[in-house]
């Protein structure tokens, strides 16, 4: 079994992370911008980031509504709640227009 060992930067302590450059893979500093080169033929270097459970964030998932389609008298209701509605806020505005 092959250890695993992180690289820490020499100046700041900080983890080395593998980033391309040139088409080659270097280590670098995050914090200071230190880079040292790998030799890819020697040594692989990967990083896995694994978060705990605890911290996850639980979403929802979009699904398309179904088309519901109306029956003629259920539309005849719906545009006489329409209309009433729009009597409605035209009345309050005229009576807050006037109050003002």
């Amino acid at each position: 079994m092959v250890e695993k060992v992180v690289k820490l930067c020499p100046r700041c302590g900080s983890p080395l992370m593998p980033v391309k450059k040139d088409g080659e893979t270097v280590l670098k500093c995050n914090k200071c911008g230190y880079e040292i080169r790998m030799d890819s033929r020697k040594e692989k270097y990967s990083v896995k980031y694994q978060v705990d459970a605890s911290k996850r964030v639980v979403t929802a998932q979009a699904t398309e509504t179904k088309e519901t389609k109306l029956s003629p008298e259920e539309r005849e209701i719906l545009s006489e709640y329409y209309e009433v509605l729009l009597e409605e806020l035209e009345r309050e505005e005229g009576s807050s227009e006037e109050s003002d």
